[in-house]
């Protein structure tokens, strides 16, 4: 849709659009108003007393509480011994299904009371406040706080929102296609698209999460953004309630760019649980779009790139690393490797001579970008391709400018991601972390059967290969059976030389990749000699024991072979029509009887988990602590207070995410120290606030932050987090690249524009 034309629709004048406005901007004040009303606080007074050793289920500590629709943080004081030995939630039996959702929160020793949120669509008076004790330790309840949000408006502010937009697009196309008639291909291709997206979406479509290996730990990531944000960070480098409110650099090393969305969404107040399926929703309706424009840019036909989008999008290897085991990192790295084939085919198929090479780099630029703010190991497999593809067309490799667009694609993807990259450069070189000592971890045995490659209908199984029992156990990933039939049947046309018929430059590139993927597929079996590679030298050794499975190849593998399903479409449509339909009805049925198949098992079988907030998962789960400091006993790490060394009184203090206020002094004529419960990671600092001077920090009892008291001091000490200056300069270097970025791209369309309309003044 063009401005002027948009203009001259005059979409002011029109009643339904003036209506929908009027009605829009009426529940948009509606929803500030509320959001500016001053929140309530209800205080409740009283204690319980549990009896050790007699376990208890819902003790009602508080009951007839009366509250109104909202979005509540509940805090109850109470005192115990043991970690964790009790949890704290709420209850209503008179209110709808779904219209009270919390998990509760268990209860530390560490931390003196609780402190959870509470979602109630409903007014109730009976609201009741219940403990479940195991019987371990002693536990005495005290005071209840129920403290009212404003997030249950700035939840229906969002709707409103969303929703509004919605129906204001759908007018103005509406007027739009009735003035300036839309082509019927552009239809076409749009409602198609969104089908496949929905179709992909359909486990999102509930109220709860289908359950994953990695669900949790990307749950907390989304909460840790939200969390860093709350903290005064951004961009977020710590997440400062994990580890027990210690910190953790989970997000120098994970790059979390993409999940700033599900965390904005937390921040608005929705539950995790919505704001994770809210994601991929995005994401799978992202991946359908992306993998059209790139497969249709390719083969120069629509219809061939909406086959190669459902394809993508609904297949095998997705669902399983998006849904089976929510692997969302990768997930997420999976939409953006068809814009790196498509920017390789641009590069090493279009000629140098031509005016459009010259932006042959942005979508290889584009693709790696996303990757590495995405998922560091699949950088790693891409790297990996990228070189495979530039030896097998060595040739053209050397043409002019053919360099000089890969070396652009490098270089902007190195600025745009610089500020993710030096931090993460300068703690893997600075910080003894624990990922640097696990490349003794094989993963030959984790590989795969050439059966499981071929999967069409299957279940789920866990994470090991089985020797005795076969494929019973094993993952169930492959990239199925219909992309084993088009490579097959490439094959075939290849070694009967029926390909010299397409004296195109998509045959060429096609041909490589067909090898790649072959070669794709090898090294994710249990045959490719892996254990032998590892042993070769360290750097291998880190290098095959950071991918931890095989099957991360079969992401790029899936991209290869879809082209080549999408050139045997091309091929049969040019020759052989019949073929042609016969490719067609291959895809339709492989998606209907695989793809849906699976989402349909995946809702009716699969596990699922209702969480709320990080509260309902805990925050001691950190994956295989891959980022703790080497040497650090994850065992120890629970909620605590600060501890003073010998002769160093703590008089007041006072932790909020990684800021800590605390008064001291040392009663002796030698230096002492405080160790505070935060896990020491470079940029910690410590200032005596009476006279701004820095003191002197290090690693005190399993690696947490330790400030080092002088003698005789007495005062108040600041301990926070601050990013290096150098990393803001990254910072600064990307945030200046993408509007380098924006202001070229603008002005090469106006540059366009001006081109096509001397053609038509010509």
């Amino acid at each position: 849709m063009h401005m002027q034309q948009l203009l001259e629709l005059k979409l002011w004048t029109k009643k339904p659009v003036r209506i929908l406005l009027l009605f829009f901007s009426f529940l948009l004040l509606f929803c500030v108003v509320k959001i500016l009303i001053p929140c309530r606080t209800y205080q409740y007074e009283g204690s319980c007393s549990f009896e050790e050793e007699i376990s208890t289920r819902n003790t009602v500590i508080y009951d007839r509480i009366s509250l109104r629709p909202g979005v509540y943080r509940v805090e109850l004081e109470y005192e115990t011994d043991t970690d964790p030995a009790a949890v704290c939630n709420v209850q209503d039996g008179t209110v709808f299904t779904g219209g009270l959702l919390s998990n509760g929160e268990h209860m530390y020793s560490g931390l003196g009371k609780t402190g959870y949120d509470i979602w109630l669509y409903e007014r109730t008076e009976n609201l009741q406040v219940v403990v479940s004790y195991d019987g371990r330790g002693s536990l005495v309840t005290g005071n209840l706080k129920i403290t009212e949000t404003n997030q249950l408006w700035t939840m229906l502010l969002t709707i409103v929102v969303f929703v509004g937009l919605l129906l204001f697009c759908l007018q103005v196309f509406y007027y739009y296609n009735k003035e300036f008639p839309i082509s019927a291909r552009k239809k076409h291709v749009f409602f198609p698209i969104m089908v496949i997206s929905l179709v992909a979406s359909i486990p999102y479509l509930c109220e709860y999460n289908i359950t994953g290996a990695d669900l949790t730990y990307h749950l907390q990531r989304i909460e840790g953004v939200k969390d860093g944000i709350l903290g005064g960070q951004f961009p977020v480098r710590l997440e400062p309630r994990w580890v027990y409110d210690h910190g953790y650099a989970n997000a120098i090393f994970y790059c979390n760019t993409f999940l700033y969305f599900p965390a904005l969404l937390r921040l608005l107040g929705f539950t995790v649980s919505a704001s994770y399926n809210a994601y991929c929703i995005v994401l799978n309706i992202a991946t359908a779009w992306i993998s059209y424009f790139c497969f249709s840019k390719i083969f120069q036909r629509h219809h061939i790139g909406i086959v190669c989008s459902a394809l993508y999008t609904l297949s095998v290897f997705r669902i399983y690393k998006l849904i089976i085991t929510s692997a969302t990192g990768e997930g997420t790295a999976v939409t953006f490797i068809p814009l790196v084939l498509y920017g390789l085919y641009r590069i090493f198929t279009e000629e140098p001579e031509e005016e459009n090479y010259k932006t042959a780099w942005i979508p290889l630029m584009l693709g790696v970008s996303g990757l590495i703010q995405s998922h560091v190991l699949t950088c790693e497999v891409t790297a990996g391709v990228i070189f495979l593809f530039c030896l097998v067309c060595l040739r053209r490799l050397f043409r002019r400018n053919t360099i000089w667009e890969l070396a652009k694609a490098a270089l902007a993807s190195l600025l745009l991601s610089l500020w993710f990259l030096v931090p993460f450069l300068d703690y893997y070189i600075t910080q003894d972390v624990h990922i640097k000592h696990v490349s003794g971890r094989t993963i030959q045995d984790r590989g795969l059967y050439f059966a499981q490659l071929a999967f069409h209908f299957w279940t789920t199984g866990d994470n090991a290969m089985d020797g005795e029992s076969g494929m019973q156990f094993s993952h169930p990933v492959g990239i199925g059976l219909v992309l084993i039939v088009a490579l097959g049947i490439f094959l075939i046309l290849w070694y009967s030389n029926a390909l010299r018929k397409k004296d195109e430059k998509s045959t060429y590139f096609v041909k490589r990749a067909a090898v790649i993927g072959l070669i794709l597929l090898f090294m994710s079996m249990n045959i490719f000699p892996w254990d032998r590679i590892q042993s070769l030298h360290p750097v291998t050794a880190t290098l095959v024991s950071s991918l931890q499975f095989p099957n991360r190849f079969l992401g790029w593998g899936t991209a290869c072979l879809v082209l080549v399903f999408g050139f045997c479409m091309k091929y049969f449509e040019d020759f052989h029509r019949r073929g042609y339909r016969i490719m067609v009805l291959v895809a339709v049925m492989g998606i209907t009887t695989s793809s849906m198949y699976l989402l349909d098992f995946v809702n009716r079988d699969q596990e699922y988990f209702e969480l709320y907030n990080e509260e309902s998962m805990g925050f001691g789960y950190i994956s295989g602590a891959e980022y703790l400091i080497q040497g650090t006993d994850e065992s120890k790490l629970s909620f605590a207070k600060a501890v003073a060394g010998e002769g160093v009184e703590i008089t007041d203090y006072e932790k909020k995410y990684l800021h800590v206020e605390l008064r001291c002094r040392n009663l002796t004529d030698t230096e002492g120290f405080i160790d505070i419960p935060l896990l020491l990671y470079k940029g910690y600092r410590a200032v005596d606030t009476d006279t701004g001077q820095k003191m002197q920090v290090c690693a005190g009892e399993n690696n947490v932050v330790r400030v080092l008291i002088p003698a005789g001091f007495e005062g108040e000490i600041n301990v926070d987090f601050r990013s290096p200056i150098y990393w803001r300069i990254g910072e600064i270097v990307s945030l200046a690249t993408v509007i380098l970025l924006l202001i070229t791209g603008w002005k090469r369309k106006i540059h366009c524009i001006d081109l096509n309309r001397k053609e038509i003044l010509r």
